[in-house]
């Protein structure tokens, strides 16, 4: 797979035998694999993250006498028929607050948005 190529979601590696693919177990959890879904992610912005601060989510404490810290990513959903363009075929994205994940591809969804996903559950198309 390179940049600019089209590729969808490789059924096998993503479903279970029941819904078409090889997995024995779901990749994430039962209704995502019923519904052919995929999470995959992106960084916050820095207008979602001022959004966040200026909200009631952000006031007071958490359950542990902290103080609440904003999200540092925002989950995707990609469909199970979607055709994705391949905007970055190898590359590391902090989609938390620990290191950077390796082994993830940048993706454009048909709507325009992006999102990242594990390289391994993609396929030419």
């Amino acid at each position: 797979m390179r940049k600019g190529d089209l590729v969808k979601l490789n059924v096998n590696k993503c479903f279970t035998m029941k819904y078409g693919g090889k997995r024995t177990v779901p990749l994430g959890n039962g209704y995502e694999d019923e519904n052919g879904i995929v999470p995959g992610g992106r960084p916050t912005t820095p207008a979602e993250v001022e959004a966040w601060y200026n909200s009631d989510a952000s006031k007071g404490i958490d359950c542990a006498g902290e103080s609440k810290l904003p999200p540092r990513s925002v989950t995707i959903t990609i469909h199970r028929d979607d055709v994705l363009v391949l905007e970055r075929a190898r590359c590391r994205v902090a989609l938390g607050w620990g290191n950077p994940r390796p082994g993830m591809a940048k993706v454009m969804l048909p709507n325009g948005e992006t999102a990242y996903l594990k390289r391994e559950l993609l396929e030419t198309a």
